[in-house]
């Protein structure tokens, strides 16, 4: 930690920030956090690859290595481009990412495969939902920034019905293949911004009302989710019967101690955890590196999306705001809903641990949407530097 001009406590020296030209700090936690999820798929992929893949037990990492270098490069090039494009452009990234989530209905998928979730071309898989989320957010982001120019009552008015008609239309593809979770998260943080452009807290309630009941029937009568549904409402009055992998889990996390066991030397992985690589990494983090470790990283995670709100705070412009804040919020909400599914304090939705989870789709557009924070900290340093002020730091 170092002091800047006003005297305050900084993480990232202030030369070294002005050099740089991005935000530092989030920068290199992310960084962290993607070398440290990396690690941890080696490692609790490498018992099911090397069954999976006739003995070659880095095919797994490998694949997750490749959709890193991916993610990557779409983080450096969106924090080259100015994010103002992205709100010149929002409405037609949004239509394509609409194409995305009927094509995804309308083609054939795979033998076995139920859920219409994946476009699948030449033999990579892709997940419209994951980037359906992020372009809702641009296109909000782009309706509220002018918000200010909407004088009376009644145009503020038609801006929210607009706006909620595309969020209603977008959350309605997603959960017709089923994925509720993901509507779940298109909704919340669709609300969320809302609230930021200050809609009605009573016309956000009763929204919330109503989109509730037809959500809970969706999930009651589709099977797989009624499954998960019920299986969570039983451990709660139940413990003993809480489901295989939440036991599983909690039992790996409860090995680790204090201290852990020991990085590789997870018991879990070894075929009791099913796929303990995705949605469940956290318990090896916990079985591996123990209590310690399991809050470093949470320490890590609270501190990425701490800089990414205050990025947004002192975003240069409305737009800036609102995009940075939805970002923000879904990498928070992400966050959360694994940390609770793994703790057994939420129902199982297949949600990945942001930078963490073996990835595909959800780690390219984590790593993407950071960019777009390092781009939008990128111009506050410029405008900073223009007016004569300091960098907003920590």
């Amino acid at each position: 930690m170092s002091l800047s001009r006003s005297g305050s406590l900084t993480f990232v020296p202030p030369a070294l920030q002005e050099r740089v030209g991005y935000d530092v700090l989030l920068l290199l936690l992310t960084l962290a956090l993607c070398v440290g999820g990396t690690i941890f798929v080696l490692s609790a992929s490498s018992a099911h690859a090397t069954v999976a893949f006739h003995g070659n037990s880095f095919a797994i990492f490998q694949n997750h290595a490749l959709r890193l270098g991916m993610g990557l490069c779409a983080m450096l090039i969106l924090s080259l481009l100015d994010y103002h494009r992205i709100q010149r452009k929002a409405r037609g990234i949004w239509i394509a990412a609409m194409a995305a989530l009927i094509a995804v209905l309308v083609l054939p998928q795979p033998p076995g495969v139920t859920a219409h979730r994946w476009l699948y071309l030449f033999g990579i898989s892709f997940q419209p939902a994951e980037f359906a989320k992020y372009s809702l957010i641009a296109y909000i982001a782009m309706r509220f920034a002018g918000s200010d120019s909407e004088r009376f009552v009644t145009e503020r008015r038609k801006l929210y019905i607009g706006a909620l008609l595309v969020t209603l239309l977008t959350a309605g593809f997603v959960v017709v293949e089923p994925n509720l979770s993901m509507t779940l998260m298109i909704l919340i943080t669709a609300a969320f911004l809302f609230f930021l452009c200050g809609a009605p807290i009573k016309a956000l309630s009763g929204l919330a009302a109503a989109v509730i009941v037809p959500l809970g029937l969706i999930g009651w009568f589709t099977p797989y989710m009624h499954s998960r549904l019920v299986s969570y409402t039983d451990a709660v009055f139940h413990p003993m019967r809480a489901g295989y992998q939440v036991k599983q889990s909690l039992i790996g996390i409860g090995q680790g101690g204090i201290l852990g066991l020991g990085l590789g030397e997870s018991t879990q992985k070894h075929f009791f955890l099913p796929e303990p690589y995705k949605d469940f990494i956290f318990s090896i983090v916990g079985e591996e590196l123990g209590i310690v470790g399991a809050l470093v990283m949470l320490a890590g995670f609270t501190l990425l999306i701490a800089r990414a709100w205050r990025i947004s705070l002192s975003a240069p412009d409305r737009f800036g705001y609102y995009l940075g804040a939805g970002i923000t919020f879904i990498l928070a909400v992400s966050f959360l809903v694994n940390i609770g599914v793994t703790l057994g304090l939420l129902p199982t939705t297949g949600q990945p641990l942001p930078f963490i989870s073996f990835g595909g789709s959800s780690l390219i557009m984590n790593l993407a949407a950071v960019g777009v924070l390092l781009n939008i900290s990128r111009q506050t340093q410029r405008r900073s530097s223009l007016m004569g002020q300091e960098y907003p730091y920590l």
